[in-house]
């Protein structure tokens, strides 16, 4: 099943791997169309190809800059620390989710529209490190956000 609406940005993810495992778990949980920051790394790279198992050829996916995102008129929420928990969080029937980079997160401009719009989600953590790989803390929410579209 393919939820119409439901998109991802990847916010300046330098990591092949952590790419393609996004465009595996994405075609998983029904993604519609997977968007690219200019500075994400190629989902056709060897690697990124590798992680992905084919899911790379399997759903949509494009470059977008951040003024064509914002000019888009579409709503946004962020997945980053300081957000309502994933737990509690209003998931849209429709819209993108931005997920920031591996060191330093979501852009601010990136939080700037997310702020702007639906806001922020946390998924809430309990041990010392306090940070989970971007492609595991993606699939944490889109489980939930699949879940929920699948109900209505």
């Amino acid at each position: 099943q393919i939820f119409e609406g439901v998109r991802i940005y990847l916010d300046e993810l330098r990591s092949p791997f952590n790419v393609g495992s996004v465009f595996r778990t994405a075609e998983c949980m029904g993604v519609a169309e997977i968007l690219l920051s200019p500075g994400t790394a190629d989902p056709l790279h060897p690697r990124a190809r590798r992680t992905a198992m084919g899911c790379v050829a399997r759903i949509p996916w494009r470059r977008v800059s951040y003024e064509e995102l914002e000019q888009s008129g579409e709503s946004f929420f962020a997945l980053e620390l300081g957000g309502t928990s994933v737990r509690t969080f209003s998931f849209p029937p429709k819209g993108i989710l931005i997920l920031g980079s591996e060191e330093v997160g979501v852009s601010p401009e990136c939080l700037g529209l997310a702020d702007r719009s639906l806001g922020r989600t946390t998924i809430p953590q309990f041990g010392l490190k306090g940070s989970l790989n971007v492609s595991v803390a993606f699939g944490i929410v889109m489980n939930l956000w699949s879940g929920e579209l699948s109900s209505l």
